[in-house]
């Protein structure tokens, strides 16, 4: 029974960020919607902040998982570059943990711009060390870009994952739409052509003069 008086409260405590955003997440509104005491929060989490660490947790471990898979080998006859942001690319697209027609990363993003000290500074700090990893695999591949350069690029394609600001909430019968084998495909093909357009970086002579 605990168990799942836990992940009521967790499945609402999505809902509410997935439709309405993390600043409307409150004790009353997660009780409203899982229909549960709102006081059991504090029995099971001890505090709202403790409540969205769970979330980013479970949200986060199956992306964690899917990364695992970023350096190994490219198969023989693939696109290395294709192969790369597919790899990284698709646990963007993952649905959330709880609300399957919703996505972990808007859960992760809420979370991030929105959540409170160490819970949003862990959450930084790993998707910060994963994007680490998968400069280091992109940069044989991307002779033109320095290292700088392609971490701005690789924070641009991890906002256009996301979607333009401001984010359309979802309603409980709507489904993200930046989600599927579609999506997947052309967000390859725009991460494509962003890392090997030409780099913006001012020739030495321009930038002496």
């Amino acid at each position: 029974m605990q168990a799942d008086t836990r992940t009521r409260l967790l499945e609402a405590a999505e809902r509410v960020l997935i439709e309405e955003g993390v600043l409307a997440l409150t004790m009353r509104r997660v009780g409203d919607v899982s229909g549960l005491n709102p006081t059991l929060i504090t029995y099971h989490f001890g505090t709202v902040a403790m409540l969205l660490a769970n979330l980013r947790d479970h949200n986060m471990g199956p992306m964690l998982e899917a990364w695992a898979c970023l350096e190994d080998p490219i198969p023989t006859g693939a696109d290395p570059l294709d192969t790369l942001l597919a790899r990284w690319l698709a646990p963007l697209l993952a649905p959330a943990c709880f609300t399957p027609s919703g996505r972990a990363l808007v859960v992760l993003d809420e979370i991030a711009a929105h959540g409170e000290g160490e819970t949003a500074a862990q959450l930084v700090d790993t998707m910060s060390a994963v994007a680490h990893r998968f400069a280091n695999l992109l940069m044989p591949y991307l002779p033109g870009l320095s290292r700088i350069e392609l971490r701005w690029r690789l924070r641009f394609l991890a906002g256009a994952a996301l979607g333009p600001p401001p984010r359309t909430r979802l309603g409980p019968d709507e489904r993200d739409p930046g989600m599927g084998p579609d999506a997947l495909a052309a967000l390859i093909r725009f991460a494509r052509a962003a890392l090997t357009g030409a780099s913006t970086s001012a020739p030495a002579e321009t930038e002496r003069s």
